[in-house]
């Protein structure tokens, strides 16, 4: 006689199966892309910005600023902790204030000078698209002898 799992079983493998996948959308969804994403939402609110760039965008931040690995792991674990305690409790918090600052002003910097805000008629309608970070100078404005 053949034994078969029982509808408890079934369910509570289903239960868990549950868990492990939300958490595992939980951990994709509160990564840098998820902070970087946020910062842009905070200081440009109403500015339409696709995931592909939020996505490049996070990249180059990453590169420029995140390059060992103990770095990684802090924005890892920074991202994580706003989307638990949110982006303005690291902002305001004095263990986390001044490294939130520098990140925030780096991916604006990069928002700003490797997409086309500054080109488009009217960022909160029109979609604003991140390219790469500027390779020379970053200032757009600058004029050269």
């Amino acid at each position: 006689m053949a034994h078969y799992p029982s509808r408890r079983s079934i369910l509570g493998m289903l239960t868990a199966l549950g868990a492990v996948v939300g958490g595992g959308v939980y951990f994709w969804k509160a990564g840098p892309e998820s902070l970087v994403g946020r910062i842009l939402v905070r200081r440009f609110p109403g500015v339409r910005i696709d995931a592909a760039s939020i996505a490049a965008l996070t990249r180059d931040v990453k590169d420029a600023k995140f390059q060992t690995l103990g770095r990684r792991l802090a924005l890892e674990g920074g991202a994580r902790a706003a989307g638990i305690v949110g982006i303005d409790a690291l902002a305001r918090w004095k263990l986390t204030a001044a490294s939130f600052s520098q990140l925030e002003r780096k991916a604006i910097t990069f928002f700003i000078l490797g997409s086309d805000f500054l080109d488009v008629r009217d960022p909160r309608s029109d979609r604003v698209t991140y390219v790469e970070a500027p390779l020379v100078c970053p200032n757009r404005f600058a004029e050269y002898d």
